[in-house]
């Protein structure tokens, strides 16, 4: 009978401290619990793990980036320009760009030669594909 109170006080003096709860509280965790956000307007905003994945994952195209204000009416105009400025670019007749060559880098791992020499490790790059000029009439003919 002593036996299983010792069990049972024993049990339950577990559960107490790991429940961080009583006395043993500030040693289970001694930070402090009341965190107050120290964050200014330009840096960014405190708030939950899950208000911060849906901020992130569904951003409200209405609110400014990380401060969740309201775009003014200025900041929209200027995207909009910024808008208009690509879409100008986009419409133009296409120039030719030049594709680079695509070079492929090999490592070469340590090795003994044929009489004895020893190459070390080093990379050796090798062109697979010559430079080609895109966005040309010369594809369309």
């Amino acid at each position: 009978m002593m036996t299983h109170c010792k069990s049972l006080a024993l049990l339950l003096l577990a559960t107490v401290a790991l429940s961080a709860c009583g006395p043993l509280k500030d040693a289970v965790n001694p930070y402090e619990e009341n965190f107050k956000c120290r964050a200014s307007a330009d840096t960014g905003e405190c708030v939950d793990t899950p208000t911060a994945y849906k901020e992130a994952r569904y951003p409200d195209p209405d609110l400014e980036k990380g401060s969740g204000r309201k775009v003014t009416g200025a900041r929209l105009t200027a995207q909009d320009q910024r808008y208009r400025a690509l879409v100008g670019l986009l419409e133009q007749p296409r120039k030719p760009l030049l594709q680079p060559p695509k070079i492929l880098r090999v490592l070469l791992l340590p090795y003994r030669g044929e009489n004895g020499e020893l190459f070390m490790t080093r990379y050796v790059y090798v062109k697979i594909e010559d430079s080609r000029w895109i966005l040309t009439d010369l594809s369309e003919k």
